[in-house]
């Protein structure tokens, strides 16, 4: 993105495809390969034009420094790969993603014809990914039947994808172009692509297959930006809330097209430090904050939340089974109301278990909020605002729980010694961090979702073959 701070610099994305190519990545963009469908460590196709090179083609233009890991699940001459071959690759992608600072992975490939969200036999591996907070971007397909087709590709069909349907960039959908206003998070332009290889040769690609980098690399920018202003990645329910409030209308189709520049701004916004208070009348003063909480896991997954202060992440911690204590410090304004907000963020169900979070109390400078306190709401989903109802204790959701602290609690003066030695109290606030930082590095299997046997999957590009024929990536002069 030319115009942004950020590159994608410091971490990973996987490209799980036909491969790659000399001819349009460099070594050093490639940071990891393996081939899969010939079990070796040489992922590089010796087609130039690749589709899995095209593809990471696309993201490096739009994040150049991030790193890519070339997973090729397709053997040389083929546009076909199996559902098992995938599901190792993907496999390998949850066993390491902390290892490589994986923040996203790109599945430009299609199958299959879903008209409603459903389960394959990867969906344990993408809601691994999913807690994991890396982000799953799945082309929608491109056998839209001049619009009339309501279906996407089984991948794109997973709650734990980013499904992409492409867009014609300016306001429009191509007839291609598969969609389905349940099942499709963004649209991304998929048309007249013009990638530019490392001798200067330029071609023009179509399809979803060239929508779904765009935003894997949209991803690439947001978490690095996100982890700089707050110290954690988001997760895709965040992600896709952020996106959506900042895409632009496809048209009056309902339809949201990736603004990238305007997401990256959205969440400097939403998370950038606040101003540092003037040295005049403007007073500060500290929120000592402790958060009760348990969870229920799920396929061996605890359940997590960030606690935010007006907006601002401020720390997180991942809760057991049983009820402790985790406590936090930040700087507020003086003699001003504030929000102290317990935001649950990955919420799941797997292995017939359901993950929650129960908040007992929030107490702000000595002042106690049961979670049915009057003061207290619970923002439902995204924390927009929308579907607030009472404060309650089980957030069986991913969603926001609010405190409407009263400004009497924030005097221009430190928190009190009592404070003071409850939040040292066992070191709850080094525990408070400690496991945010375990959060952010664990590695787990979460157990299958109902899987269902899928033979096979194909570039997302050759999800029609008679398209497919008229419009594959071409030479242009």
């Amino acid at each position: 993105m030319a115009n942004s701070i950020h590159t994608g610099s410091g971490g990973t994305v996987v490209v799980i495809d036909s491969g790659w190519s000399p001819t349009w990545e460099t070594a050093a963009s490639v940071v990891y390969q393996h081939d899969y469908a010939d079990n070796d460590g040489d992922a590089r196709n010796p087609a130039a034009d690749t589709h899995g090179a095209l593809v990471a083609s696309r993201i490096l233009s739009q994040a150049p420094d991030v790193g890519i890991i070339a997973l090729k699940v397709m053997q040389d001459g083929s546009t076909t790969a199996s559902g098992a071959v995938i599901e190792q690759a993907l496999q390998w992608v949850v066993a390491h993603a902390s290892d490589h600072n994986v923040v996203g992975v790109n599945l430009s490939l299609a199958g299959g014809s879903a008209s409603s969200e459903m389960t394959t036999i990867l969906s344990d591996e993408l809601a691994s990914l999913a807690a994991k907070r890396v982000l799953v971007s799945a082309a929608a397909g491109n056998a839209g039947q001049n619009g009339t087709a309501t279906d996407v590709s089984y991948f794109a069909a997973d709650h734990n994808t980013i499904c992409v349907s492409a867009s014609t960039g300016d306001g429009t959908l191509p007839g291609w172009a598969q969609r389905n206003p349940g099942i499709t998070d963004l649209c991304a332009d998929g048309t007249d692509i013009r990638l530019t290889d490392l001798a200067g040769r330029t071609v023009t690609a179509n399809g979803s297959s060239f929508a779904a980098p765009t935003v894997t690399a949209a991803v690439a920018l947001a978490q690095q930006e996100a982890l700089a202003l707050r110290g954690s990645a988001l997760s895709q329910d965040e992600f896709l809330s952020l996106a959506k409030q900042t895409g632009t209308p496809v048209g009056a189709t309902g339809y949201t097209d990736l603004n990238a520049q305007a997401l990256l701004a959205k969440i400097g916004e939403t998370y950038g430090a606040p101003e540092t208070p003037g040295t005049g009348t403007d007073a500060t003063a500290t929120a000592a904050i402790l958060v009760n909480a348990k969870g229920t896991a799920a396929a061996g997954v605890n359940a997590h939340f960030t606690l935010l202060v007006d907006g601002q992440a401020v720390g997180g911690a991942t809760v057991g089974s049983a009820a402790k204590t985790y406590a936090f410090t930040a700087g507020v304004s003086a003699d001003s109301a504030h929000t102290v907000q317990i935001r649950y963020d990955n919420d799941g169900f797997a292995g017939g278990q359901d993950r929650n979070l129960f908040v007992d109390s929030v107490t702000v400078n000595g002042r106690s909020y049961a979670a049915t306190d009057a003061a207290v709401t619970y923002d439902k989903g995204a924390p927009d605002g929308r579907d607030v109802v009472e404060g309650q204790s089980g957030m069986w959701w991913n969603g926001t729980l609010v405190v409407a602290a009263d400004k009497s609690l924030f005097g221009a003066q430190p928190p009190s010694q009592a404070q003071v030695a409850e939040l040292q109290a066992g070191d709850l606030l080094g525990h408070a961090v400690s496991a945010d930082a375990a959060w952010h590095g664990i590695a787990d299997s979460m157990a299958a979702w109902m899987p269902e046997t899928v033979s096979g999957f194909e570039n997302a590009a050759h999800g029609l073959h008679a398209w497919c024929e008229t419009h594959d990536p071409a030479s242009s002069p």
